[in-house]
């Protein structure tokens, strides 16, 4: 099975999320995906979203 990585970048702020992603291999896309509420439930959703079989997540917030 090939292994995808996905580098997520967090722009938190008091209430919302800004959530983008990059795509591992070089000259991958990059992505604004949108905006979340900073609520646990809305994070666990998201890197639900995210993720899959074979796909790892590299997550960092300012």
């Amino acid at each position: 099975m090939t292994e995808t990585v996905k580098y997520v970048g967090l722009d938190v702020h008091k209430e919302t999320i800004a959530v983008a992603v990059a795509d591992g291999e070089r000259g991958g896309e990059v992505r604004f995906v949108g905006t979340v509420a900073n609520e646990d439930d809305a994070i666990r959703k998201l890197v639900k979203r995210l993720t899959g079989p074979g796909v790892t997540l590299n997550v960092c917030y300012e």
